[in-house]
């Protein structure tokens, strides 16, 4: 009996050091010296110095940068303050509001549904949402005149932000927007996606489809698309079909209560310095509403694919490192590799895009191999958020940075901070 007794405590121990020592969906990362993977170490801890000078110049309170090059982290630094009035540290496992990082996430399910044969790239977004059928295209403010379009908006219209729609605070359409309680995701709403979609869908069109580059709520839209095909509300998507099977464990339409503590306080600018957003304060960018309580309050329902996401630089790299996989990550893979390579070259042709980058793909802005650009930034892929926060990815370089802050970049030089981080990087490179 008593040898029975001892097999079974030794099975036990066995089991629960099987268990311990077992990888973890949420597992940390692989690290790497820099220098073990060609990276000069000297030149990748600018990335926190540039940051820190931020928090010196009252810029920001604090934020973390993070690279990492063939599948391994080589730095992660967190600086200044979480919270600059109670003097919390930053931490390197802070979630941020991430705005229009979310793009990526939600451009991703699209491409995710397209793979499984459930929609197309050229199917008319009518055929989700009925609302869009039959859309009109502004000619004139005061008085108000409109035409009807030459073409319906499409799943790769809405992708590449050449569907004609706009955001609050664009020129001649941001007015009607606001009239009508269009707001761009990052303020807290009762209103729940569907209801926002329709309503948007009513609204007359900057330009007929496909003519031009606008920066938009597309994404907001290709949520509620990925709502009907998949027939789940598209935070149960993103958790079940993204976050999860990657182990992206941090990243959320809202953050649980009891990893609320973790959510860093957001910040606006004050004169040459900032301010902490007040619990409750709505502030207008342009005519678009902000608030910083949507990642938390109850009453908030909108779930919006264009900029409702908070996450941590640890999962968004995750998530990163997938695409630069060409799609799969640990034996998972959630993209096919020739649908990662069409996202991420041009797919606007000749028009001119953002701020952020000159070319856009499907979700993503691109750089093309041009004259006068680094070598290693020659076709990377990359967007921000409204928070101030960023992506930069190099396919040809082999890294990936992820930058996090969180104050609005209301009137302020974010595009020029991002081109930094990247240049940074791309400098950092040894071989």
């Amino acid at each position: 009996m008593t040898d029975l007794r001892s097999r079974g405590i030794l099975v036990a121990f066995c089991l629960v050091a099987l268990l311990l020592t077992a990888p973890l969906a949420g597992q940390d990362l692989p690290t790497a010296k820099p220098e073990d993977v060609g990276v000069s170490s000297a030149k990748v801890e600018e990335l926190s110095k540039f940051m820190q000078s931020l928090v010196d110049q009252g810029k920001i309170a604090g934020g973390v940068t993070m690279m990492a090059r063939h599948g391994k982290v080589i730095h992660l630094k967190a600086v200044g303050m979480t919270d600059r009035e109670e003097k919390t540290p930053m931490r390197t496992d802070a979630i941020f509001r991430i705005a229009s990082m979310s793009k990526a996430v939600t451009s991703v399910a699209v491409m995710m549904l397209h793979d499984q044969g459930k929609l197309s790239l050229d199917d008319p977004v009518s055929k989700y949402i009925p609302e869009f059928q039959n859309p009109k295209v502004l000619v004139s403010v005061d008085p108000l005149k409109t035409e009807p379009a030459k073409r319906e908006i499409t799943i790769r219209h809405l992708l590449t932000h050449t569907s004609g729609l706009g955001y609050p605070f664009s020129d001649k359409i941001g007015p009607l927007y606001f009239a009508h309680r269009i707001l761009s995701g990052c303020c807290s709403t009762e209103e729940t996606l569907e209801q926002v979609t329709k309503r948007l869908a009513k609204e007359p069109l900057l330009f007929h489809p496909g003519e031009r580059w606008e920066y938009s709520m597309a994404s907001d839209v290709l949520g509620r698309v990925v709502e009907v095909v998949s027939g789940l509300t598209l935070d149960r998507f993103i958790e079940d079909q993204i976050c999860r099977p990657l182990g992206m464990e941090d990243t959320f339409f809202k953050v649980p209560a009891e990893k609320l503590p973790r959510l860093v306080p957001a910040y606006m600018p004050l004169g040459d310095s900032i301010r902490k957003v007040l619990e409750g304060e709505r502030f207008r960018n342009g005519l678009d509403l902000i608030s910083s309580d949507y990642p938390y309050v109850e009453s908030n329902k909108y779930l919006s694919g264009g900029g409702g996401l908070c996450s941590t630089p640890r999962d968004f790299m995750v998530f990163c490192q997938m695409l630069l996989n060409k799609g799969q990550l640990n034996g998972v893979r959630l993209l096919r590799k020739d649908t990662v390579e069409m996202m991420m070259i041009n797919q606007i042709g000749d028009l001119p895009a953002g701020i952020l980058a000159s070319k856009f793909g499907l979700g993503f802005g691109v750089t093309p191999d041009t004259d006068g650009v680094h070598d290693h930034l020659k076709c990377s892929y990359t967007w921000g958020g409204s928070w101030v926060t960023s992506f930069p990815v190099s396919p040809r370089g082999d890294w990936i940075v992820i930058t996090m802050a969180q104050r609005d970049w209301t009137n302020d030089a974010h595009p020029l901070w991002f081109a930094k981080y990247e240049s940074i990087a791309a400098e950092s490179i040894l071989d």
